[in-house]
């Protein structure tokens, strides 16, 4: 009898200390982050429920994510709801993109223009370290009905 009680003890033992061997092997490991950047103008009513969707995602899954949202013309709606988000200790933050007459864009770099499509788009922020290449980022643009297929939800 107290063979068996010891051999129950002895594996209860074994499985506490291996999962603390686990926890702390997996604490040790860098976890990918995923980084969404979102490109969002005026026409952007839903950016709140794209928000709050991307982060019970993530708090569901596990995940940490990162929000750059690219301004192209948003409202002090969206700024409020993203200053709302940042203070709650989420990861967002608003990357103003250049958004000048062309008169003034002249004398500006090639590289921001205007018209950047999302590959450029990406290697511009990059350049600026907004996002970095273990961040692995994927850009949605809000206003393309396809690239919401993006939004792992």
């Amino acid at each position: 009898m107290l063979e068996v009680l010891l051999l129950v003890i002895g594996c209860y033992a074994l499985a506490a200390l291996s999962v603390h061997l686990a926890f702390r092997i997996w604490r040790g490991r860098k976890q990918a982050s995923k980084h969404f950047v979102l490109v969002a103008d005026v026409r952007q009513k839903n950016m709140e429920w794209y928000m709050r969707s991307l982060f019970s995602f993530s708090r569901r899954m596990g995940k940490d994510i990162r929000l750059t949202i690219v301004d192209q013309g948003i409202t002090d709606e969206t700024l409020a709801i993203v200053d709302r988000f940042s203070r709650d200790g989420k990861v967002v933050q608003v990357h103003s993109k250049a958004t000048d007459s062309d008169s003034e864009n002249s004398d500006r770099k090639r590289s921001q223009a205007k018209d950047v499509d999302g590959t450029q788009l990406l290697w511009l922020l990059q350049a600026e370290g907004v996002v970095s290449q273990a961040d692995h980022a994927v850009l949605i643009d809000l206003q393309n009905p396809a690239d919401l297929s993006k939004m792992p939800f």
